[in-house]
């Protein structure tokens, strides 16, 4: 569990962290995820499946606003996992786009960016919450098996990437 992560609320409107940089351990400053509605079950669910160290990497103090425990961080620089995600602008009917697993066939499945500051950014596709996960590129990826595992655990699928699956069933057909 997340038990050792502090929260608190203070401002910031970016999703990326800021901290100061004669302190790589101050506190980081997110804006609270914008689907309030998902917040509510799926990420308390997928909350407590977090570790508390993530792959050796110490739990940071997150501050959000408004107020919420969706958005957790690990490390310096900081690995960011945040629920309750808007839906990736990728994920739209008819799109070519591909979608990476974190943990193999079982999933869950990402829409993967860069987020223009040498991170990736991983988002869940096919869980009830979109999920962000961003790693530095100094990590190469390593935390997010953990993670997705953790996910996996806490949410099962609620659509699917494969384009074989009946059109229905696609997760870019997903309301």
């Amino acid at each position: 569990m997340i038990a050792a992560v502090a929260f608190a609320s203070l401002s910031g409107t970016d999703p990326t962290p800021s901290a100061s940089a004669s302190d790589p351990g101050a506190p980081l400053s997110f804006a609270a995820p914008g689907d309030v509605a998902a917040q509510t079950g799926p990420c308390a669910k997928v909350l407590a499946q977090l570790p508390v160290t993530l792959d050796k990497l110490a739990p940071r103090v997150v501050h959000t606003r408004p107020e919420t425990p969706y958005v957790v961080a690990w490390g310096d620089p900081a690995v960011v996992l945040r629920c309750g995600v808007d839906r990736p602008k990728s994920l739209v009917a008819n799109s070519a786009a591909q979608f990476f697993s974190g943990t193999g066939e079982s999933g869950p499945f990402y829409d993967v960016t860069d987020d223009g500051t040498q991170a990736k950014v991983y988002t869940s596709v096919d869980r009830a919450a979109y999920i962000s996960i961003t790693i530095p590129r100094t990590y190469a990826a390593a935390p997010l098996p953990a993670l997705s595992t953790a996910i996996a655990k806490a949410l099962p699928a609620v659509c699917s990437t494969d384009p074989t699956s009946p059109r229905d069933q696609l997760c870019t057909r997903r309301p």
